[in-house]
């Protein structure tokens, strides 16, 4: 079984595959906004949200996350903490 991954590790994953998905130069943090800030459509997250899971299943975790709640989660910290808590499942 993997080590438990808090969540500030969860949104650095998640801030990096954002940066590359969408190309951003800029810094993208816990606080971001998916729509309003970082202009993300639902496909830019789908693709973010595959990563991530593709991701910490490399790591050794079983990501156990409703997908229609983290395409709900309004910050990159929301979708960080629905992320972290999924693994404890």
């Amino acid at each position: 079984m993997a080590e438990q991954m808090t969540t500030d590790e969860v949104v650095a994953l998640l801030t990096d595959r954002l940066a590359t998905v969408l190309g951003i130069d800029g810094p993208v943090t816990a606080d971001s906004r998916f729509d309003e800030d970082l202009h993300a459509d639902s496909l830019d997250l789908v693709e973010v949200v595959e990563s991530v899971e593709q991701e910490l299943r490399t790591r050794g975790h079983t990501p156990n996350v409703d997908d229609d709640a983290l395409l709900a989660a309004e910050t990159v910290g929301d979708a960080a903490a629905l992320i972290q808590a999924g693994l404890g499942r």
